[in-house]
């Protein structure tokens, strides 16, 4: 736990401040109607085993467990996907869940199996065995060797039909709708297989995949890949691409003149706030300082904004007030430049986290420290004002030390309560509010610990600009119990901030 922490103060230390991805915790899915609960989590998967993004893969197995796929239905997906994807990305994906079961398991979840995987396959003419299936998927004659790279690389055309429509295929663990679902959603996530995906999409049509799924498979290709494939998938089926970057996107460079006696002191201060808005905040797309060889107190950084909001919600940051307050007696001169992008596919090119920006709802929870977001707290939701999220990180029942990182959304507040067996706080991402009865509110941040006695009266929660996540420790878990009361109100709140 200690590496984790001390990894995670690290993170303000970084020096160069363009992410290359966004670092979702946790994504919610795109609200859709078409696609049912399960065909959202095995598209989502597929694509994420395709993109090889095992972070991100962690959490939607979770998310699948917890929505009812069973996990022969999720191991056949990733075997399936080693015939489109390669072999090293499914054998990571199974990988990944495999320990996802085993923390599942560890915690006491017990997952539903669902119906037993048949290994063998005992066709005396396999390859007759894939070819049928093949016709069936295409819903045209399959000759025998098939046309073309057939002819060219009859090995290529036995594995195809003997192993892959044959022996895949012929497990009824996941239906051929499901499995063409899988496919469309791997190959939508990997550039460069256009024909291949369409191809797929009269498969996946020919076994009931309707054109109302595909455009929303687009969203779901958007929010876990990048709106950049999802374009591609639109292209195929015949949709109008999305636009790229936003109408409203801000770019601009920053003209400074940092008075000498303070540069060090000002790169210093510059680096932090640079690297933590990058990391924590979804629509700064990047924060570049540079300076001058010849000049090094004439700064420039290049500031990219998703959109106008994005950089109003920057101003309104704890890192940003911080940097803006410490730095104004060192600042010499100062001078903005507000700039039109000539090119914004060059542009995606060069910055990666534009390419990677997931088109999700502006609800979305960015990333905020190393620990898993975990789930709506929606067991003690009446005692909270806005959404928070909690994931239980301990398990040991002979330790019997409960420690869960407990997450908030911007405005989120716990009401007053109290702990007869008292509570640790550490801080491990955003900036949050604690205060106890009687006495003035604390603005807290990363690596603050709070430690709360028992029976005291207290609440605590994220500002109302900034997401804040706490470990919580359960101090004496024997005898503790939680007594709730009275919700926090607006007026104290607002004076807290």
């Amino acid at each position: 736990m200690k590496s984790k922490i001390t990894k995670l103060l690290l993170l303000f230390s970084f020096t160069i401040c363009i992410n290359n991805t966004m670092n979702a915790q946790t994504i919610e899915k795109v609200t859709l109607k078409a696609l049912n609960s399960h065909q959202q989590n095995l598209a989502a998967l597929s694509a994420l085993t395709a993109s090889g993004n095992t972070e991100e893969l962690k959490i939607v197995f979770n998310a699948c467990l917890d929505g009812g796929l069973a996990i022969n239905e999720i191991k056949e997906a990733l075997v399936q996907l080693y015939a489109y994807c390669g072999f090293p990305r499914s054998l990571n994906a199974l990988g990944v869940f495999k320990t996802v079961l085993d923390e599942r398991a560890t915690k006491g979840i017990k997952d539903k199996e669902g119906k037993a995987i048949v290994v063998e396959n005992t066709t005396s003419d396999k390859y007759e065995q894939g070819r049928k299936v093949l016709e069936r998927l295409t819903q045209t004659p399959q000759k025998k060797p098939a046309p073309g790279f057939g002819e060219f690389a009859p090995r290529a055309d036995s594995f195809l039909k003997e192993h892959l429509f044959a022996d895949i295929f012929g497990s009824d663990v996941l239906s051929y709708s499901q499995r063409e679902l899988v496919t469309i959603s791997a190959l939508a996530a990997m550039p460069g297989v256009e024909p291949q995906l369409k191809a797929h999409i009269g498969m996946g049509k020919n076994t009931g995949i309707t054109d109302d799924q595909l455009k929303e498979l687009t969203l779901i290709i958007d929010q876990y890949i990048s709106r950049v494939q999802g374009n591609v998938l639109r292209k195929c089926i015949g949709e109008k691409e999305q636009p790229l970057l936003a109408n409203d996107m801000m770019v601009r460079i920053s003209e400074i003149e940092i008075i000498p006696e303070f540069l060090e002191q000002y790169r210093t201060i510059l680096k932090e706030e640079a690297a933590a808005s990058v990391n924590i905040e979804p629509g700064v797309v990047a924060i570049f300082p540079m300076f001058q060889r010849e000049a090094p107190n004439q700064v420039r950084i290049v500031e990219i904004y998703a959109e106008k909001s994005a950089y109003e919600h920057h101003l309104a940051t704890p890192q940003f007030k911080k940097y803006k307050e410490t730095t104004l007696k060192m600042v010499k001169s100062l001078k903005l430049v507000d700039m039109d992008v000539l090119d914004t596919q060059t542009m995606v090119a060069i910055f990666g986290k534009l390419k990677n920006i997931k088109m999700e709802d502006k609800n979305k929870i960015p990333f905020i420290s190393e620990f898993p977001t975990g789930n709506e707290n929606t067991d003690f939701a009446r005692y909270f004002i806005g959404k928070s999220y909690v994931a239980p990180l301990t398990s040991h029942k002979e330790l019997n030390v409960p420690i869960a990182n407990v997450t908030f959304e911007p405005g989120c507040r716990n009401n007053w309560h109290s702990h007869s067996g008292g509570q640790i706080l550490i801080v491990v991402g955003g900036e949050g509010l604690y205060q106890e009865r009687g006495k003035k509110p604390r603005h807290i941040r990363v690596g603050d610990i709070v430690e709360i006695g028992p029976n005291v009266e207290h609440w605590h929660g994220a500002t109302a600009n900034s997401w804040f996540s706490h470990l919580a420790i359960m101090c004496n878990p024997q005898a503790n119990e939680n007594k709730w009361l009275e919700p926090v109100s607006e007026d104290v709140y607002k004076e807290a901030n």
